[in-house]
């Protein structure tokens, strides 16, 4: 929803839930539930990449890859989306 309400991209949050419920009524995802502390989780280099290696060390747990557009996480998990 984040990135659906950017200016580039101009859905209205309306939209973005919206296409987020519609989507997942047509995918029908699996839930993944937080079920990590961050005690546990991979140590990232910097305070700024906390909630990015938290939610790799969390996909890395449930056998996942965190997808994503950033280039710079450097996780193990992490499988960047060619842009």
């Amino acid at each position: 929803m984040r990135i659906s309400t950017q200016p580039s991209f101009g859905a209205t949050v309306a939209d973005a839930k919206r296409m987020l419920r519609d989507w997942k009524n047509a995918r029908k995802p699996a839930f993944v539930p937080c079920d990590i502390e961050a005690l546990e989780m991979d140590e990232p280099s910097t305070g700024a990449k906390f909630t990015d290696f938290y939610l790799a060390s969390l996909a890395t747990k449930h056998g996942l890859k965190l997808a994503t557009l950033d280039e710079s996480i450097g996780h193990k998990s992490v499988f960047v989306i060619p842009a």
